[in-house]
């Protein structure tokens, strides 16, 4: 008798556990998130192409996988840039690339210790921390996009980091729901 209450206790504190768990993980539909995009299908395209989908995956998870393209997008950005201020014709070119390698490299104010503050954000569920460091991504970006909008530069590298804004659009959207589910 008393193993079987055992039985019966464990298994209600099991259940209890998996639906405070299942309570506390948010899940929006992609198309509620893209609906605020400006680019509805770059951020369909960005979230569906988690491995496994996006459909019933919770925001947290959402979001860990957008930073890691955002990681992935500000490297090959990153790179590129290296590649054109080595290539460049002269100093006075070069300099045009180089507020873009500022904004991006792992300065204490860049996208990439911006993006290493949200997943540690992300981890201890620190969300309003989150938002501003999405808000910090986003003016880094526009920063990059001003210096380049200010000269004749590469339209590749336009392209990239035209792709690290959506990305990062889409990432503060999903930070958005984040705060509002708290």
């Amino acid at each position: 008798m008393m193993r079987q209450n055992s039985f019966l206790l464990l298994v209600l504190l099991i259940l209890c556990f998996a639906s405070s768990n299942s309570i506390s993980a948010k899940v929006v539909d992609v198309d509620i998130i893209c609906k605020e995009a400006s680019n509805q299908s770059y951020c369909s395209n960005l979230l569906n192409s988690k491995p496994g989908g996006a459909k019933g995956v919770d925001l947290v998870d959402l979001a860990r996988y957008t930073i890691d393209v955002l990681n992935d997008n500000t490297s090959d950005t990153l790179n590129l840039i290296i590649s054109l201020i080595q290539s460049a014709e002269n100093s006075t070119v070069a300099n045009y690339y180089f507020r873009c390698d500022i904004d991006l490299l792992n300065h204490g104010d860049s996208i990439i210790s911006s993006l290493t503050d949200a997943q540690v954000s992300l981890y201890f569920r620190k969300y309003p921390a989150m938002a501003r460091e999405s808000a910090d991504i986003m003016k880094y970006i526009l920063e990059c996009i001003d210096s380049l909008h200010e000269h004749e530069t590469s339209p590749l590298l336009a392209k990239y980091v035209e792709n690290l804004q959506q990305g990062a659009q889409v990432f503060q959207i999903i930070t958005k729901y984040l705060n509002l589910g708290k």
